[in-house]
């Protein structure tokens, strides 16, 4: 993971609406989350500043 979303990463976010999981940059891959952004796996539950809402 990148050094600038590892600094403002937070994997258990208690704001559903802005978890990875509505991040453009979020995708499933076999069942679990990866960020093209940080190119790497996250927990669909997971937050950074990099946050972009899919809506």
């Amino acid at each position: 993971m990148s050094h600038e979303i590892e600094s403002d990463y937070k994997e258990d976010w208690y704001d559903e609406r802005t978890q990875c999981q509505n991040c453009t940059s979020f995708q499933v891959t076999d069942e679990s989350g990866f960020c093209s952004e940080a190119s790497s796996p996250v927990p669909p539950n997971a937050h950074c500043d990099f946050f972009q809402s899919i809506d």
